[in-house]
């Protein structure tokens, strides 16, 4: 299916939707007909990707399902906005650096501005003309193109201008990519009875936790409770999970590893978790 991204403009605030609006998935967010009056959470949802059928042409390539999705787009198609985290990567052929800094904003065709790159809290000096690679995720996409260092200002706080690019790649994430994270978790079972475990790797879909001992059986139905940040809010969730593996964990002995499956999301909870697992995928260097 062909979809069509939409931006604030093309979403009227309280009046009827002239057709469904999905996801990147393709997933109904809300149908044709629902009135939408939530301001900011509709912002935030247009952060992570809100989009339309496109009209269908009259021939139509075969469908096909690559892991990745890769095209060639504009910036401003890309719509990165003041906030959002990216990466700065040099170019260097056997030892490249990375640095993660964030947009501040940009004047097109001519220049980025980002804050500049810190170094265990110490400034990094970047010398005008050297190149980087920059990577960020905006919605569901991940984003690289190449750019040159235009002026590096410490007044009144340093930043750099960095060159607008002429296009920007960008590749489809799948809701399976997984991260690594170490989040303390609470399991609340069914029976009433609790249990504790740590949360060692999360997908929006999923999770999987190392206990002690086992806590549930599988294809039981659970809460988990734990705590995230995601672009730096601290959100407490408690979400409905089914667990869909239990077996000994190979890396770390006396451990039980046990996958769930999260289910009956709410589209705020799936908002906060893709915001958190893309941006530990932009911590990790992907």
């Amino acid at each position: 299916m062909s979809l069509i991204a939409l931006v604030e403009e093309d979403i009227p605030l309280g009046k009827a939707l002239p057709w469904n609006v999905v996801d990147a998935d393709g997933k109904v967010l809300f149908p044709h007909g629902h009135v939408i009056d939530n301001k900011p959470l509709l912002g935030q949802l247009l952060k992570l990707g809100l989009f339309r059928s496109a009209p269908q042409p009259e021939r139509e390539a075969p469908a096909a399902a690559p892991s990745v999705d890769a095209h060639i787009s504009s910036l401003a198609q890309v719509q990165l906005a003041p906030g959002d985290l990216v990466q700065l990567q040099t170019l260097h052929p056997t030892h490249a650096e990375r640095y993660q800094v964030r947009m501040i904003g940009f004047h097109a065709p001519v220049s980025l501005l980002v804050s500049a790159p810190m170094q265990q809290g110490k400034l990094v000096f970047v010398k005008e003309g050297q190149q980087f690679l920059v990577r960020g995720f905006v919605g569901k996409d991940a984003v690289a193109y190449k750019t040159r260092v235009l002026k590096s200002n410490l007044s009144p706080y340093p930043y750099l201008h960095l060159a607008y690019p002429d296009s920007v790649q960008s590749m489809r994430i799948r809701s399976s990519a997984r991260v690594s994270v170490d989040l303390v978790t609470a399991v609340h079972r069914a029976d009433g009875s609790q249990a504790a475990a740590k949360m060692t790797d999360m997908s929006v879909g999923g999770a999987r936790m190392l206990s002690p001992k086992p806590f549930a059986q599988k294809e039981e139905e659970l809460k988990l409770s734990f705590r995230i940040n995601p672009a730096g809010l601290d959100v407490y969730l408690t979400i409905n999970a089914r667990v869909r593996a239990v077996s000994s964990d190979e890396t770390q002995q006396s451990q039980v590893a046990t996958g769930v499956e999260f289910v009956d999301l709410s589209e705020q909870d799936r908002l906060y978790l893709t915001n958190m697992v893309y941006q530990n995928l932009l911590k990790e260097n992907l």
